[in-house]
């Protein structure tokens, strides 16, 4: 396989480096794999995330994704729009904006037309089942539907890698394993490399691989067979 992620003693320090986010970690993780990251609170796993999506930059190590070195990559935001969906949380939705016109946000830093960009938006919100709902504005949706036009969103730039932190950690269970399942299917559909970042053991018993992260670094690292408990 692939390896899509290079990760080589990654660190990274907070607070005059008082809070050590990450500590020395090494990883990789092949192309096309699903892939989940779990640990307490402060464990490092968001920071990990950040760092594969160059949100952040370490301090001291190197990062490898989809063929850029984010260490030495000048235009970040380039490799972001063009290798990387983002999936928070929170869905980071611009409430004055239709639902259309917010899956078409990672498109505009590409040489496309207006017409194009909306076709495309359009296919994205057909794929997660909200085409219907193109002109509404978000404040009119359902939290889970605000999170699929997030994922509709994050696809659109047709990226190699899908980071999700929390995706269902704000919705109920039943929106969580529709969010989980959308997600997978995607995944599984486009082969798109998939990591999300869960607090719930049983998000990441979903996963191919489980990475559990530790005062910043990596303590375990195992593939198993998926555990689909909801399917």
């Amino acid at each position: 396989m692939t390896s899509i992620v290079k990760i080589n003693n990654l660190k990274k320090s907070y607070e005059n480096g008082n809070i050590k986010a990450l500590n020395g970690v090494d990883l990789e993780i092949d192309e096309g794999d699903f892939v989940s990251i779990v640990g307490q609170s402060g464990s490092g796993k968001t920071t990990l995330l950040n760092m594969i999506g160059a949100l952040d930059i370490g301090d001291e190590g190197s990062v490898e994704v989809a063929g850029y070195n984010l260490n030495k990559t000048k235009k970040l935001n380039n490799f972001r729009s063009e290798k990387v969906g983002f999936v928070f949380q929170l869905h980071n939705l611009i409430p004055n904006l239709s639902v259309v016109e917010n899956v078409e946000i990672p498109l505009y830093v590409h040489k496309m037309s207006g017409k194009r960009r909306k076709e495309n938006a359009l296919n994205l919100l057909d794929l997660v089942g909200l085409k219907d709902k193109a002109k509404m504005k978000p404040t009119k949706l359902s939290g889970g539907e605000r999170q699929r036009v997030a994922i509709a969103r994050a696809l659109v730039n047709e990226p190699s890698i899908i980071l999700a932190d929390e995706p269902t950690g704000s919705l109920d269970s039943k929106t969580s394993n529709d969010i989980l399942k959308l997600l997978i299917n995607l995944h599984e559909k486009e082969n798109v490399t998939l990591i999300v970042v869960t607090h719930d053991l049983n998000v990441s018993k979903l996963a191919n691989r489980q990475i559990e992260v530790l005062d910043g670094k990596i303590v375990d690292s195992n593939r198993s067979f998926r555990l689909s408990y909801f399917f």
